[in-house]
């Protein structure tokens, strides 16, 4: 008898295209409080100067990251991850 079973639909997630991406270079102050992660995620930023002068360059703080710390221990799941990814198996190039 075949089977007519039909795969379950992934889980719908609202704002998956409305939700804001963050680029950072840095975590440049962390720490933990009352149960809550805290990390501040920071970039350099170039600014333009006159034709022929260098670029000028500050630090910018794109976003402060706040957390139960079980969801900061699924991030770091995920930068493990992530990690591993670049790990190639044997006889295989780097990603």
């Amino acid at each position: 008898m075949p089977d007519t079973r039909e795969a379950a639909a992934p889980p719908q997630v609202e704002g998956v295209i409305e939700a804001p991406i963050v680029y950072f270079e840095t975590v440049s102050a962390f720490g933990v409080g009352a149960g809550i992660g805290r990390m501040t995620l920071e970039m350099e930023v170039y600014e333009p100067t006159e034709p022929g002068a260098p670029s000028r360059t500050r630090r910018r703080v794109v976003a402060h990251l706040r957390g139960p710390l079980p969801a900061f221990e699924a991030l770091r799941s995920a930068i493990n991850q992530m990690e591993a990814m670049l790990t190639p198996p044997a006889g295989e190039r780097p990603n």
